[in-house]
């Protein structure tokens, strides 16, 4: 920000009265200011003061351009992964876009987060294309966008995209986790049904869903933070992982999750019957 006229020649003349070289020159001494050594109308004083205007000119300038470039920059789209996760979250089911001249780029006219039904939302780079995943949400969990929102999303993504990037959008039912372990338990605290004797409630297989729920949208399943999650449930002792195997929610039969890791298709997951996969032993 441009500094004033008379922030500018104070510093030039205390600067000048600080010189040692201009003060012995001048005979200066003791504790002599500016103003009653040097008239309003001295030449030294009417020097400085031109100067400063012209510093104080070349600092509005400079803030002018700085402005126009810094605006230039705003208007500028970045297309990063990151970007399009942002306008995905964005969109508003039945809302229709305009178009901002000054920003070159298709907007709403008014930003309304009840519209906004696109709550889960996974972008990848494969190169050639950007693929993007989303869903909706029913009771706190990641739900298929109907038929008609997709289209509509489509529509939306087409039109604030780059041009010529392709995308491969899908809103798909959640991918199945199917585990089976050996949970070796306390009797106190967990019966060999897996209910908490104090409110018969399921722990183990709470803490394996809440697991999966905890995973970010787009992420990747593991086994040993599945394995944490079980052993962070008081009355458990022990956990004998076995066969944990997956398939994308469309799919008809399940594949063995061979290594650590397994990511879904559909970006979130679900487990699939847990009571009969899981079991107690003392």
């Amino acid at each position: 920000m441009a500094r004033t006229i008379a922030e500018i020649k104070k510093e030039m003349t205390d600067n000048f009265m600080s010189d040692s070289t201009l003060r012995n020159a001048y005979g200066i001494s003791g504790d002599a200011t500016w103003e009653n050594t040097f008239s309003a109308v001295s030449i030294e004083n009417i020097l400085i003061y031109i100067v400063a205007v012209c510093a104080y000119s070349l600092e509005v300038m400079f803030d002018a351009f700085r402005k126009d470039v810094d605006e230039r920059i705003a208007r500028n789209t970045v297309p990063t992964v990151r970007w399009y996760h942002t306008q995905a979250l964005a969109f508003q089911y039945g809302d229709g876009l305009v178009y901002d001249e000054g920003a070159q780029a298709f907007r709403y006219a008014v930003e309304d987060g009840a519209k906004q039904v696109v709550k889960y939302c996974a972008v990848k780079d494969r190169g050639g294309s950007i693929q993007i995943l989303v869903s909706g949400e029913v009771g706190e969990l990641p739900a298929v966008l109907s038929n008609d929102v997709l289209t509509a999303f489509k529509a939306y993504m087409n039109s604030v995209k780059i041009a010529g990037v392709i995308l491969d959008i899908r809103s798909l039912p959640a991918d199945i986790i199917r585990i089976e372990a050996v949970i070796q338990i306390d009797p106190q605290v967990i019966g060999t049904d897996g209910r908490r004797i104090s409110d018969g409630a399921y722990p183990a297989r709470d803490a394996v869903d809440g697991y999966l729920r905890s995973i970010v949208y787009g992420g990747t399943f593991n086994k040993t933070k599945c394995v944490d999650a079980l052993q962070n449930v008081e009355g458990v002792l022990d956990i004998t992982f076995g066969t944990v195997r997956a398939k994308a929610g469309s799919a008809t039969d399940y594949v063995v999750v061979g290594g650590n890791n397994y990511t879904a298709v559909a970006g979130c997951f679900i487990s699939n019957n847990l009571d009969s996969t899981l079991t107690y032993v003392v």
